[in-house]
């Protein structure tokens, strides 16, 4: 599948759409976002939908990744160092995708 351009916007708004929980917890995003978003076609939508699993899987990874250790035990990493890790690979997040996908990530990893 070749790369296509999305959007900052349609790229956060999947992402959005990717964490929800309830009965669309880890569904494709693909129809959702074409609600939204109509004038994309299925490629646009898969590619979306690809990106946030791979945004999602990675800030998982890197969470289970990198426990830090303290007197208390372990915990999880920084929210600081995950921001930079992310915002490295994926500098279009919105700082309210970016906290609720550190939030998802240590609960995943608490789990």
């Amino acid at each position: 599948m070749a790369k296509i351009n999305l959007s900052v916007e349609i790229l956060n708004y999947g992402l959005q759409l990717s964490m929800e929980f309830g009965k669309n917890w880890l569904k494709p995003i693909n129809e959702r976002l074409a609600i939204k978003f109509p004038d994309l076609n299925r490629q646009q939508q898969e590619e979306c939908n690809m990106i946030c699993k791979k945004v999602h899987q990675i800030a998982h990874n890197y969470v289970i990744e990198n426990p830090v250790h303290s007197n208390l035990g372990i915990e999880f990493v920084d929210f600081y160092q995950f921001r930079l890790f992310i915002l490295a690979k994926y500098g279009w997040l919105s700082t309210t995708n970016l906290q609720r996908l550190y939030s998802q990530s240590c609960y995943y990893a608490y789990k």
